[in-house]
């Protein structure tokens, strides 16, 4: 099963008819192949290129005048969602920009954003803070916080990333990634290990060998798709990641291995083991890949990982320490709607770091919950979340330096002086 099929769409340098046709040739490749081989997609999605313009020089409408053009392809393709990428790394003014997608957020609900806070070498303070103020004030606009499901700030994550709402697309021509679905084939693996009481090593070299059967199979529909259409396959995301159909669960996986309630000691280790099984079934699937490939622990997607929240098992501390050895960062979790912007930012910024420093992508998705404070549960009613505690975010010190500017990290540096 794949996950997800994400096209990159150049709408700011292709007609619009003309990518209306090639998404309606590729569509008709798409279902026939998807017949022939029995590879099942659950969802298709669009992702557009970083605007071209914005800062100073942002003319009022201009992304609602996009997003228009970019709802009709969505149609022709069939498409779910679609992704707006946002740069904040340019210095400048980012508020017209920012305000304008607040606004198309809130009037189209099939409309995700990623607002990008860090590359592979520069962090923006000035766009974390931006980050953070548009999610807390979009969470104010709305009753219940569920809007911000549809808004990520990203550290470092590749152009091509197929899971939303992290996503974005690079290049004059259409691209398309795919996302895997195989939380399902690490639960087996693990059911089987557990109920054999085998070793943690034959577990993970069965789940290698299952991963990697599953990646060149949907590799080599990716391969013949990008011959079939004439449009680039990206690669693939092998990551293992919830699905909220209370069964296919990471944090259930992660107990089924060890640490019970998932968060307490020993989880950091089974992260890394599964991580490493994911990179390693990418090399022997010799699969072409693109995005996380990690362990994604997606609070209120996951009713494994939520009800080890309720037990206080998990904080975003701990979410923290587990990005730095999985593919996710902090993602889905609940939080005070009365939290200070001071205080999310210092958080872009740790996952940023992290981000920088380790060469990984990362991200930041949370959900402030404007009538619930810390420790109370959320009422979102949607049969796509669990509802869960709301998170202590803690606090952070706005002092000078967190405001303002870029920053390199300094290897980074270092190296470009070399060159």
């Amino acid at each position: 099963m794949i996950r997800s099929l994400t096209m990159g769409v150049p709408i700011y340098s292709r007609s619009k008819q003309a990518l209306a046709r090639q998404l309606e040739a590729f569509g008709g490749h798409l279902a026939r192949l998807g017949q022939e081989l029995g590879i099942q997609t659950r969802t298709v999605r669009l992702t557009l290129p970083v605007a071209p313009s914005g800062g100073e020089g942002h003319q009022p409408g201009a992304l609602s005048s996009v997003m228009d053009g970019v709802r009709d392809l969505a149609d022709v393709l069939g498409a779910r969602w679609y992704c707006l990428p946002l740069d904040l790394l340019r210095p400048g003014a980012h508020g017209a920009v920012l305000d304008e997608a607040q606004t198309l957020v809130l009037r189209d609900s099939r409309l995700f954003v990623n607002l990008i806070a860090a590359d592979p070498d520069v962090i923006s303070i000035e766009g974390a803070h931006s980050a953070s103020r548009f999610i807390l004030s979009l969470a104010r606009r709305g009753n219940t916080g569920i809007d911000n499901f549809r808004v990520g700030v990203s550290a470092a994550c590749p152009a091509g990333t197929p899971f939303f709402p992290f996503s974005r697309h690079e290049g004059d021509e259409p691209g398309f990634s795919l996302a895997l679905e195989t939380a399902s084939l690490a639960l087996q693996c693990a059911e089987r290990a557990r109920a054999e009481q085998g070793s943690l090593l034959e577990f993970q070299e069965r789940l290698i060998k299952a991963l990697a059967a599953e990646m060149r199979r949907v590799d080599a529909f990716g391969r013949a798709l990008e011959e079939a259409s004439g449009v680039e396959y990206r690669g693939l995301d092998g990551s293992l990641a919830p699905f909220p159909d209370g069964v296919a669960s990471i944090g259930r996986l992660g107990e089924l291995l060890g640490p019970s309630p998932v968060g307490a000691h020993g989880t950091i280790f089974i992260t890394s083991v599964l991580s490493d099984a994911i990179k390693t079934a990418c090399v022997r699937a010799q699969a072409r890949t693109v995005g996380f490939n990690g362990v994604m622990y997606s609070l209120l997607e996951d009713n494994g990982l939520a009800g080890a929240n309720n037990l206080r098992a998990v904080t975003i501390e701990k979410l923290a320490v587990f990005s730095t050895v999985c593919g996710c960062g902090i993602d889905m979790v609940p939080v005070p709607g009365t939290m200070f912007a001071e205080d999310l930012a210092g958080l872009v910024l740790d996952i940023s770091a992290l981000a920088v420093r380790l060469r990984k992508p990362l991200g930041v998705r949370v959900l402030p919950i404007p009538t619930r404070t810390v420790n109370e549960m959320t009422q979102l009613n949607l049969d796509f979340l669990c509802d869960s505690r709301v998170m202590d975010v803690g606090i952070s010190a706005s002092a000078p330096m967190l405001s303002g500017g870029a920053w390199r990290y300094a290897a980074n540096r270092a190296e470009s002086e070399k060159k």
